[in-house]
């Protein structure tokens, strides 16, 4: 199967140029997009099951929340994620959302490509991420709990905007928060250097899988030691 197969490119044309201008306007204004059943649903389950059975070697870290991590070098070489995570046509794609002449893969062994699943109990905390976007597929979200609760553009290079930071994560500003919707199939497209956001806690016995692809805008981009090791436990060989 090719990674392009995996794709409802009648709802979605990967080509289409109204379609780059149309998402691109998106993502400036709200630092996030949503295209929702961007994989056909009926390659859900295949994912899943892949996703299980990569669950079985992850990590599992306890940074700001709980969270199993599978990292790249732990994707087999017949991973349909993994295949489309190596896929040029995503990847472009991805670049023409952003507005960018071209992206390239990190090449971080461990956080180019990774699997997100949280269980009964599992949370993730008000943060901010260290790159200017995420790419995600939804695969499986949780009986439910598990929200990606989102507050863009909360802050810039030239301001933290620290006392609505706090509010928020105290609690006292939920009128700043909205819930994107993460549905099986799923892609997003976020910014979350700019962005606090968190995941609400897991209720149920249904794992929620998610799949984070790394792409940036230079080649050889890397994570530090220590965030690899905080989110793997380990660093590469």
């Amino acid at each position: 199967m090719t990674p392009e197969a995996l794709i409802d490119t009648d709802r979605w044309p990967l080509d289409n140029t109204a379609l780059h201008e149309q998402l691109h306007s998106i993502f400036c204004a709200e630092n996030v997009v949503v295209l929702p059943g961007f994989i056909r649903h009926e390659y859900i389950d295949e994912l899943v099951r892949e996703s299980e059975e990569l669950m079985t070697v992850s990590y599992r870290s306890e940074v700001n929340g709980k969270v199993n991590v599978v990292a790249y070098d732990q994707f087999p070489a017949d991973s349909l994620l993994r295949a489309l995570y190596e896929w040029d046509g995503l990847m472009n794609f991805v670049g023409k959302v952003l507005g960018e002449a071209k992206l390239f893969r990190y090449a971080d062994e461990l956080g180019a490509l990774n699997l997100s699943s949280m269980i009964d109990g599992d949370d993730l905390g008000w943060h901010f991420d260290q790159t200017d976007f995420v790419v995600s597929v939804a695969l499986q979200p949780s009986i439910s709990g598990g929200e990606f609760k989102n507050v863009a553009r909360i802050r810039s290079a030239d301001n933290d905007n620290e006392d609505i930071v706090r509010a928020v994560r105290n609690g006292e500003r939920p009128d700043l928060v909205r819930v994107e919707p993460m549905t099986p199939g799923t892609l997003m497209i976020f910014n979350g250097r700019w962005s606090l956001h968190q995941v609400s806690p897991i209720v149920g016995d249904v794992t929620r899988h998610v799949a984070l692809l790394a792409y940036d805008t230079k080649p050889g981009t890397e994570s530090n030691q220590e965030l690899k090791f905080t989110r793997y436990g380990r660093t590469p060989a």
